[in-house]
C-alpha cells in the first residue's frame, strides 16, 4: 500500500502544512457545503464536467482547516487517478491506508472526488454512513450519480448541491472585476460592464477557460470541454454505438438553442428511429451539456406532446463547437437568462399561441411570472403581445411580466423592462421577488 499512500499524500498536501492556491473563493456554494455538512448527511455536488467542482471541494478542505478542522482529518481522493482505477476494491483500501498510516481519529472528514468511476461505491458509502463517524462529501459528473441504487439505500439521507459554471457576478470577481452593488455605480460602469458582458456571452463561465487571455486558445480548450463531455459522460456512461450520429444530434441542438425542435423531425434528419434521438438527449441531460425545456400547460399530456426548445450549460462552449455566433447573439442572451433562472432554481417552461412567451416560471405557490428577452432597445410589439396573450390566458394567476433588454429600463402597463447585466448581477430570484 506504500504506492498508494504516496498518491493520497500527493492529492492531500494539507497533511503536511503545504498551501495550495485554491483561486477565487465561490462562497454561494461554499457556504452551502459547510452548512450542509454540518447535518451530518451525504453532501453531494454534481454538475457539468469542468464546472468548478474539484477546485469547489479544495477550497472546502482550506475553509474546514480555517475553522479549526485537523488537517490529518481530511481525506481528499482524486478517484479518476490511475492508480485507484486499478485497485480492486478502492474504497476499502484508500480508508485503510489512511487510517493506518495517517489519523485513525474519530472526527474525519472523507470527501470523493468523481466517485462514479468507482465500481460498488454506493455500498461503501451506505456501510460508512451508518456508523456515524464520518462527515462524506461526494461529487460526480452526471445526473444519474443518485439513480445506482444510494439514495434507495439511505433513503434520501443526503443533500445535492447543483454546480453551474461561472454566472456573471462570478466571472467578474475572477476576472479581477469589482461587482456594482449601487445604482449610481451601475450607470457610471455602465460600458464596462457591457463591454465585459459581450466577452462573457461569448466565451461563457468555465472558471478555467476565463483565465485564459488568448481567446483563440480558450475557443480551443471549450472545444476539448466539449470532446471530454461527449466522450467520457456519454459515450462511454451509455455505450453508444453511433458516434457519428450523436455527435452530429448534438451539434445540431447546441447550434439552434431556444429553437422548437421534435423528436420525429430529428429522427428522420439523421434516418434513425426517435427513441433513439430521445435516448441521446437524455444522455446529453444526464451530462448536464444541454436542457430540454417544455410547453407550459397544466395538462402533462399536453406539455409532452407538443414540440420542445433545447439549451445548452454554457454559451462559450456552445459557440466553440456551432455553426457560428455573430448572428446568433439574441439566441445566447436567450440561453444566459435560461440558465440563470435554473441556477436560481425555478421551474422553466416556454409558451407559445398566436404569440410566445420565452420563459414561463411556475412558483411555488402556483403563481407564474412571464418573461421575454429582447436583448435591443427597440423592443418589437410582438414581445408585449406575447406577455399579454399570456396574462388573459391565466387570469389572476399572474405574478410579474417581465421584458429583459440590452439597456431599457422601465416599467409601463404592468410590464418590467430591465438590462440584462442588471438582471444577471441583481439576481433574478430578488427581482422575482420584489415584484411580488
Amino acid at each position: 500500500m506504500d504506492e498508494l499512500l504516496a498518491v493520497l499524500s500527493l492529492q492531500n498536501p494539507h497533511w503536511s502544512q503545504i498551501q495550495q492556491d485554491t483561486g477565487v473563493k465561490r462562497r454561494r456554494y461554499l457556504h452551502k457545503i459547510l452548512r450542509y455538512l454540518e447535518t451530518g448527511e451525504i453532501v453531494v455536488l454534481n454538475g457539468v464536467r469542468r464546472s468548478g467542482k474539484t477546485t469547489l471541494l479544495k477550497q472546502t478542505v482550506d475553509e474546514l482547516i480555517q475553522i479549526g478542522k485537523k488537517p490529518s482529518g481530511i481525506l481528499f481522493v482524486n478517484c479518476d487517478d490511475p492508480l485507484i482505477q486499478k485497485l480492486q476494491e478502492p474504497l476499502p483500501d484508500i480508508l485503510e491506508t489512511f487510517q493506518t498510516n495517517v489519523s485513525a481519529d474519530e472526527d474525519i472528514t472523507l470527501i470523493f472526488d468523481e466517485i462514479q468511476t468507482i465500481p460498488k461505491w454506493e455500498q461503501w458509502l451506505k456501510a460508512w454512513y451508518d456508523l456515524k463517524k464520518y462527515k462524506i462529501i461526494i461529487s460526480g459528473s452526471s445526473a444519474k450519480l443518485l439513480d445506482s441504487g444510494l439514495s434507495s439505500k439511505i433513503s434520501g439521507r443526503y443533500l445535492k448541491i447543483h454546480v453551474y459554471p461561472l454566472d456573471f457576478s462570478e466571472y467578474l470577481q475572477f476576472r479581477n472585476i469589482s461587482v456594482p452593488s449601487e445604482k449610481l455605480e451601475f450607470i457610471t460602469r455602465r460600458y464596462e460592464i457591457a463591454s465585459l458582458l459581450r466577452e462573457y456571452i461569448q466565451y461563457g463561465g468555465f472558471p478555467a477557460a476565463v483565465r485564459i487571455e488568448n481567446q483563440d486558445i480558450r475557443k480551443d480548450h471549450l472545444s476539448t470541454y466539449f470532446d471530454s463531455i461527449l466522450f467520457r459522460d456519454i459515450e462511454e456512461t451509455h455505450d453508444v454505438r453511433n458516434h457519428s450520429v450523436l455527435r452530429r444530434l448534438l451539434v445540431y441542438l447546441i447550434t439552434n438553442i431556444s429553437a422548437p425542435f421534435s423528436y420525429r423531425k430529428l429522427a428522420l434528419m439523421y434516418n434513425v428511429d426517435s427513441r433513439i434521438v430521445n435516448d441521446y438527449i437524455s444522455f446529453a441531460e444526464d451530462a448536464f451539456l444541454l436542457f430540454e425545456l417544455q410547453n407550459f400547460s397544466y395538462s402533462l399530456k399536453s406539455q409532452n406532446a407538443g414540440h420542445k426548445k433545447i439549451y445548452t450549460i454554457d454559451t462559450g462552449l456552445r459557440n466553440s463547437v456551432a455553426f457560428s455566433f455573430s448572428a446568433d447573439e439574441g439566441r445566447l442572451v436567450e440561453n444566459l437568462v435560461f440558465v440563470n433562472l435554473k441556477q436560481n432554481g425555478y421551474s422553466i417552461y416556454f409558451w407559445k399561441d398566436k404569440n410566445e412567451v420565452d420563459f414561463v416560471i411556475q412558483h411555488r405557490d402556483y403563481t407564474l411570472s412571464a418573461i421575454n428577452v429582447c436583448y435591443s432597445d427597440d423592443i418589437p410589439e410582438r414581445e408585449i403581445k406575447g406577455l399579454n396573450e399570456f396574462e388573459n390566458a391565466f387570469k389572476g394567476k399572474i405574478k410579474a411580466r417581465i421584458v429583459i433588454t440590452k439597456d431599457v429600463e422601465k416599467e409601463e402597463d404592468g410590464i418590467l423592462f430591465i438590462p440584462l447585466y442588471k438582471w444577471l448581477l441583481a439576481g433574478s430570484g430578488d427581482i422575482l421577488q420584489e415584484v411580488e
